[in-house]
């Protein structure tokens, strides 16, 4: 990637006000920055597949012909493609190569209820599909047919993989065998990957990339949908390579010639599109990949693939550490957990096992939204302070007002979140009264982001989260005056309860607070629930926050639900709770009459 990152960073870091950076960076399309870094670098392996290596030479050739075959099957510019895609190489270089058409790739979880899945594609329409055969199961089919889709290319995870015999390759053939489409059901309207690399290999047609537009939407993906339902997030040319220079400066000499990062992540989600998969190879970074990632195989990993660089998740990284198998960490040069809190007990004992076995890093979070295309903070720089969210990646700004008054609170005071960077999504996709909701113009007409967490700042500028403001209710507190209860903060309070494993709170409507708070408590191992132990949670809460915001019951389980994208799924939890009480209360009418 021809980008002085050290010489940008440098003018970047001189200014202060929103909007001017996008002034100082030159923009190219994804397909372009991965060419020119294949092109300047064609013998070094790009991708590790299991015992396969793929150069960026070769990478670039399978784009390129790739490319080709989605032409010759009538994907132009500006065509709407579906892709549910996990990081293979052939996933990776469908991307690539839809890129290089000047398509917009709606990237949707094909791992989430059919229901879900049919609700985004019928949202935003698209004549072709392009996913891995688990996500194209016969029983998908008619679904997929009903919504609009007339082309379906479909690739393997045996795709690519190195001949005989293998345990991962037997394992892929297994599931794929049981949830992935069978051979005798393709047809002209469903074709491989492999087919459509021969329809590129066999095309006469001589195929320029689609020059570089700023605002041409060229992603559509979508929010965790950890409060509520998913929203597509649509973002242009201009805004992806903004978040890939951005981080670039951040990192600015992170990443060496011959590094290789773990890469686990599917496609669907900016973060491990852009921080996980396009970043390092415009950087010219070697991928290893595990499309199907079990936490009980990061020893294996790290042996076969020597990684440098670890992007992952919290509960990942805790059962590495609780697996108490050891793994040589000399290597690591980064791990860095997003997606949910990293709980400081976590982190202390990955630091505690790197340590142990040989590192010399601490774990660092980062902190982020779908709306700004992945990472805007991490703990980037040394001695971050331990339950930081980080910093502002450079380039990136952050104010906290009132909710109330809508003025910047003071540093150190708690307030809501409002993110400002040159990578911010542009909408929406399809939705104007959510796009006003959450992206608000300043009084230069800069638009932020309008996170709806709860935030405050600490006198070295780092990030720590309070809670979100989506999920405050309103209550009456015991002298029946309005109050507000911030499920994060009761929470975290509970998480230090020593029994509790892992802890969310929800709240439930209530006749006489208005509503009141639930813990969802998963216990930690050999502790029994009891209705003493509930008693003693219940009064724990009561002394760590205001009485309106602590907990008046306790719903034990043996595991908290997640959703699709792997966040504690409140609104199942708040159904469950409901269930649970509906039950109780026929338990006790049963009761009376029994009397």
């Amino acid at each position: 990637m021809n980008i002085d990152f050290k010489k940008l960073k440098d003018e970047v870091l001189k200014i202060k006000k929103a909007g001017e950076i996008e002034k100082v960076l030159e923009h190219d399309t994804m397909y372009n920055r991965f060419r020119e870094t294949a092109l300047e670098r064609p013998n070094q392996v790009a991708i590790l597949y299991m015992n396969r290596k793929i150069t960026y030479r070769e990478l670039l050739d399978i784009v390129d012909n790739a490319a080709k075959g989605f032409y010759e099957l009538g994907i132009k510019e500006n065509d709407v493609v579906t892709a549910s895609l996990l990081a293979s190489p052939y996933g990776i270089a469908s991307f690539y190569a839809l890129d290089k058409l000047g398509a917009t790739i709606h990237l949707v979880n094909s791992a989430s209820s059919m229901d879900e899945v049919k609700r985004e594609l019928t949202h935003i329409k698209s004549k072709y599909f392009v996913a891995n055969d688990l996500f194209c199961s016969k029983e998908k089919m008619p679904m997929l047919k009903e919504a609009g889709i007339e082309k379906i290319v479909t690739t393997s995870l045996l795709d690519t993989l190195p001949t005989g015999f293998n345990f991962d390759k037997t394992k892929y053939a297994l599931i794929e065998k049981l949830k992935g489409l069978s051979k005798k059901d393709f047809n002209e309207d469903v074709i491989s990957f492999n087919t459509l690399l021969e329809k590129g290999a066999k095309s006469m047609v001589m195929l320029e990339a689609v020059p570089f537009t700023p605002q041409h939407i060229a992603t559509i993906a979508y929010t965790s949908g950890s409060t509520g339902n998913s929203k597509p997030c649509a973002a242009s040319w201009e805004r992806l390579d903004s978040m890939v220079q951005v981080m670039g400066m951040t990192e600015q000499g992170r990443f060496k010639e011959g590094d290789v990062m773990f890469t686990t992540f599917p496609l669907w989600i900016y973060y491990s599109l852009l921080n996980m998969i396009h970043e390092p190879l415009s950087l010219g970074v070697t991928l290893a990949l595990d499309p199907l990632f079990d936490p009980k195989n990061l020893i294996k990993r790290n042996e076969q693939y020597q990684f440098n660089h670890w992007l992952t998740i919290p509960p990942y990284l805790k059962s590495v550490v609780e697996s108490k198998k050891n793994t040589d960490c000399s290597r690591w040069k980064i791990v860095l957990t997003g997606g949910a809190e990293l709980p400081n007990s976590v982190k202390l004992n990955a630091d505690e096992y790197i340590a142990r076995n040989g590192g010399n890093i601490k774990v660092v979070q980062g902190y982020g939204a779908s709306e700004c295309l992945g990472s805007f903070a991490y703990c980037y720089y040394p001695d971050s302070t331990i339950g930081s969210l980080g910093k502002p990646c450079i380039g990136n700004m952050l104010k906290i007002v009132d909710p109330d008054t809508n003025k910047e609170v003071k540093q150190g005071e708690s307030g809501v979140g409002y993110f400002y960077s040159p990578a911010l999504m542009n909408c929406y996709y399809g939705d104007i009264e959510a796009t006003n909701h959450n992206l608000i113009p300043d009084e230069n007409g800069v638009y932020w982001y309008n996170t709806e967490d709860l935030l405050h700042e600490n006198e070295q500028g780092e990030i720590f989260l309070d809670g979100r403001i989506r999920r405050i209710a309103l209550c009456l507190d015991s002298e029946k005056n309005p109050a507000k209860i911030i499920p994060e903060r009761t929470r975290k309070e509970l998480m230090n309860f020593d029994a509790i494993d892992k802890c969310e709170v929800i709240t439930v409507p209530d006749e006489e607070s208005v509503n009141k708070s639930i813990a969802c408590v998963v216990l930690k191992n050999d502790i029994e629930s009891s209705d003493t132990l509930k008693n003693e949670i219940i009064n724990y809460s009561k002394k760590t926050v205001p009485l309106y915001m602590a907990v008046r019951d306790v719903m034990f389980m043996d595991e908290m639900p997640l959703n699709s994208n792997n966040k504690p799924d409140i609104n199942a939890l708040e159904n469950m709770y409901n269930n649970m009480s509906l039950e109780n209360n026929k338990q006790k009418v049963k009761s009376i009459f029994k009397k």
